[in-house]
């Protein structure tokens, strides 16, 4: 069953719709943005409209024609969904292959046959080569719909041959708003702030943060991190307790953490030397958290709790060549 649009999605929905009255829509679709804006929930409502016998006066689906039960149902012959057989694996080639045979099949049900395929940045080269071809030859009524969260990862080639639909996070004050409504745990509105910049303004990826108890993680890494910039920590106690979490997520903590200081600064430098030092070592902690991201992000086979002990190690020697105001 379909839920509701979320805020966030109304306007794109809205251009979806304009295309879908005036019979001009994309035989390929890009849904994409950050993880957290329902990017499949929204897929799914364009998959519905498209497929309805009795679409409303807003171009909704029905909910209540043939079509539609089936697809509520799960079963829908003209709807076909491509996803990885095995969480974390690629999408197959022979998936796309068996793809274009179904494809060529005439709509038992609907006008139209509809395809979703996510994330579509899990295919590897021969899977992309193999949907290339399905791209340069559309077949009549039918949508692919492509669902990515990395639009850099996919060829340009495929890219080209699609129609973007972009989901862009609400302001802050709106994705506030609804997290205030909707979220089960409720947490200080400062630290859903953070969380929410954390997140990179996705209010579903709060929720998750939330469920998952990131509310105390933040403030147990932001307490560290002060604890580092005091050089009070033992580094191999600390990365111990970090590698409990999501490195990328607590670095990009971090990140914000550093920016905050040095936003702050900026605002209430007398521009003396010691405001001048303390942005320079600022601007050099920022570093060691850049390169840590760029290699825990890499494929490389790196050492987790070497490279983490040797950037709090690193940051502690550059915070001691110079006292920093807490």
């Amino acid at each position: 069953m379909l839920t509701a649009l979320y805020p966030w999605q109304t306007s794109l929905w809205q251009q979806l719709c304009q295309q879908l009255r005036s019979n001009r829509l994309p035989h390929a679709l890009l849904v994409s943005g950050v993880k957290g804006l329902a990017k499949n929930s929204f897929a799914q409502h364009i998959v519905a409209s498209v497929l309805c016998l009795n679409r409303r006066e807003d171009q909704s689906a029905c909910g209540h024609c043939h079509s539609c039960q089936l697809l509520n149902a799960g079963s829908h012959p003209d709807h076909i969904e491509i996803r990885p057989e095995e969480t974390g694996k690629q999408i197959k080639i022979d998936q796309i292959r068996n793809l274009r045979d179904k494809q060529q099949l005439t709509p038992s049900v609907s006008k139209w046959k509809t395809i979703i395929i996510s994330p579509a940045d899990n295919m590897n080269v021969s899977s992309s080569n193999s949907l290339l071809k399905l791209l340069e030859e559309p077949q009549h009524n039918t949508a692919l719909i492509l669902i990515t969260g990395h639009l850099e990862k996919l060829p340009i080639t495929i890219k080209s041959r699609c129609q973007n639909y972009f989901l862009i996070s609400p302001t802050s004050e709106q994705a506030l708003d609804w997290l205030s409504k909707n979220a089960e745990n409720k947490v200080d509105g400062e630290i859903l702030a953070k969380l929410l910049q954390l997140a990179k303004g996705a209010p579903l990826a709060v929720i998750d943060m939330l469920n998952g108890g990131m509310a105390e993680q933040y403030l147990q890494v932001e307490q560290d991190f002060n604890l580092i910039l005091q050089n009070s920590v033992n580094p191999i106690a600390l990365t111990a307790t970090w590698l409990k979490y999501d490195l990328v997520t607590v670095l990009n903590q971090l990140q914000y953490m550093i920016r905050a200081r040095m936003i702050k600064l900026f605002i209430d430098s007398s521009h003396s030397t010691t405001d001048q030092a303390k942005n320079n070592l600022y601007w050099q902690i920022s570093d060691c958290i850049v390169q840590v991201i760029k290699l825990v992000s890499s494929q490389n086979n790196i050492n987790n709790t070497l490279l983490i002990e040797d950037f709090i190690v690193s940051v502690m020697r550059i915070v001691n060549s110079k006292t920093i105001n807490q």
